[in-house]
C-alpha cells in the first residue's frame, strides 16, 4: 500500500513538472492564442530545445519577472526588414507559412503601427545566440521592434507545446 501512495504522488508530481500552464495576458499572440487562453509550456524538454524560425516560445521578459510568448522571425546573425510587403530576411522575402497566412497574420514594421521617430528603423540585425521576436498581432504587440528588442538565447525557455 505504502509503494502504491509513493508511486502515485511520484507520478503526478512528474507529470507537472514536465510542463508549466501559462495564460496569455493580452493580445499580442491573436489571432493564434487568445487572450485568457492557457498554453503548455514544456520544461524537460527545454534543455534539448533549439530555436527555429516561426516557433511560438515563452520568453523571460528582460524589463520585469514575467514570461512572455512570442513568434521567432529572426535567427542568430541575420538582417532582418520589416516593409509593409512582408518580412525580408537577409534581403530575401520569407514567405509566412501558410497556417499564419490563413489566419490573417501580416507583420508590419514598427512605423506603422506607431507614428514616432523613435520606431522609424524597419531593419534588424541579430547577433550571435539572437533572436527577432514578433507578435502575431501586429498592431497590438510589444516585440522586438520596440522595448523588448532583440532576445538572447538564454531569454528563451522552450517552445509553446500545440500546433500554433
Amino acid at each position: 500500500m505504502r509503494k502504491n501512495v509513493f508511486l502515485i504522488i511520484t507520478i503526478l508530481f512528474s507529470v507537472s513538472a514536465f510542463s508549466r500552464e501559462f495564460v496569455q495576458n493580452g493580445s499580442s499572440m491573436e489571432p493564434t492564442i487568445k487572450a485568457g487562453q492557457t498554453v503548455e509550456i514544456g520544461i524537460l524538454s527545454s534543455f534539448g530545445y533549439e530555436p527555429s524560425r516561426w516557433d511560438v516560445v515563452a520568453v523571460k521578459n528582460p524589463q520585469q519577472f514575467n514570461l512572455l510568448v512570442f513568434r521567432i522571425v529572426g535567427l542568430p546573425n541575420e538582417t532582418i526588414q520589416l516593409e509593409e510587403d512582408g518580412v525580408y530576411i537577409n534581403d530575401e522575402k520569407m514567405p509566412l507559412p501558410e497556417k499564419l497566412m490563413e489566419s490573417g497574420v501580416h507583420y508590419l514594421p514598427a512605423s506603422a503601427v506607431i507614428k514616432d521617430k523613435k520606431y522609424s528603423n524597419s531593419l534588424y540585425t541579430t547577433g550571435e545566440e539572437e533572436y527577432f521576436l514578433l507578435g502575431d498581432n501586429t498592431v497590438n504587440a510589444n516585440d522586438s521592434r520596440f522595448e523588448l528588442g532583440i532576445i538572447h538565447r538564454s531569454l528563451i525557455l522552450n517552445k509553446v507545446e500545440g500546433d500554433l
